[in-house]
């Protein structure tokens, strides 16, 4: 119960981490997408290799479903993120993105019927992020381009949910997954769609190191290894809850009952889903 409770303060801490990254991107971003990417893969390397003094087991199976964590998600899924930035709307792109956390109780099932519980929860969660920032215009292919990096984030937690099994987080899997797979996979990927040069953001980069760096492995990383896949997963919908409190506070506005009401219902759902999985 301890340890499970840890997992749970681990995961808020993570969404804190990443509740600063859409800002940074919004500010950072350069005229390329995969620069972007190159800036913050590069804030996660810097903080990532130094765990390989732990001396972690790297075997076949660590490696195979540690770079799938890696490059499903934080390569393949934040390159489409940021490019739904450019054609849509930030609030709704920021909330289609994180239906994620739909998405993967429903992909769990092939694992164990038990996730099924997590998936109305969840829902109630995407509810509240769309009352909290579902508003603005953009095109149909920007918010497709955010469904497609949901549905990448997904399977990219099954990927962290198979790694468990062949080495520790602590080492392995923050290791492959940020030091190797996610540098690697981000430098191919710019260098086969735009060549060899780039240029760093220090806006992002600095993104990459707090939300990748830190958020990622080792808090997000540690919390699914204390508490599960399920509900660490759904506490960090709060991310984009914490970033809209966060303007709310710096621009001095009033909450609306509309985003009171988001806010009600993301914290009865990941409330929820944490009860569920005592």
């Amino acid at each position: 119960m301890l340890m499970y409770i840890l997992g749970i303060i681990l995961a808020i801490a993570a969404s804190f981490t990443w509740a600063v990254s859409p800002i940074l991107y919004r500010v950072g971003a350069t005229d390329s997408a995969l620069d972007d990417l190159i800036s913050n893969s590069l804030g996660a390397f810097t903080l990532a290799v130094p765990f390989v003094l732990l001396k972690p087991s790297l075997n076949g199976g660590a490696w195979l479903y540690g770079t799938l964590f890696a490059v499903l998600g934080p390569v393949f899924g934040t390159y489409v993120f940021l490019i739904s930035l450019r054609y849509a709307d930030v609030g709704i792109a920021n909330v289609i993105s994180y239906a994620y956390v739909v998405l993967l109780p429903i992909i769990l099932l092939v694992i164990s019927p038990s996730y099924l519980a997590y998936a109305w929860p969840a829902a109630l969660i995407m509810i509240g992020l769309y009352l909290i920032m579902g508003s603005g215009k953009g095109t149909l292919y920007g918010y497709f381009m955010a469904l497609l990096s949901a549905i990448l984030y997904a399977f990219s937690f099954l990927a962290l949910y198979k790694a468990y099994e062949y080495t520790s987080p602590w080492g392995g899997i923050i290791f492959i997954r940020g030091g190797i797979a996610l540098m690697i996979g981000a430098l191919i990927l710019k260098i086969v769609v735009e060549g060899f040069r780039f240029k760093v953001s220090g806006k992002v980069f600095l993104a990459g190191l707090i939300s990748y760096g830190v958020g990622g492995p080792p808090l997000y990383v540690l919390s699914v290894d204390y508490a599960g896949i399920a509900v660490p997963t759904l506490i960090t919908a709060l991310s984009p809850v914490i970033t809209e409190v966060l303007a709310i506070v710096k621009l001095k506005e009033r909450l609306n009952l509309r985003s009171a009401l988001g806010f009600i219902a993301v914290i009865i759902g990941i409330i929820v889903a944490s009860l569920i999985g005592i």
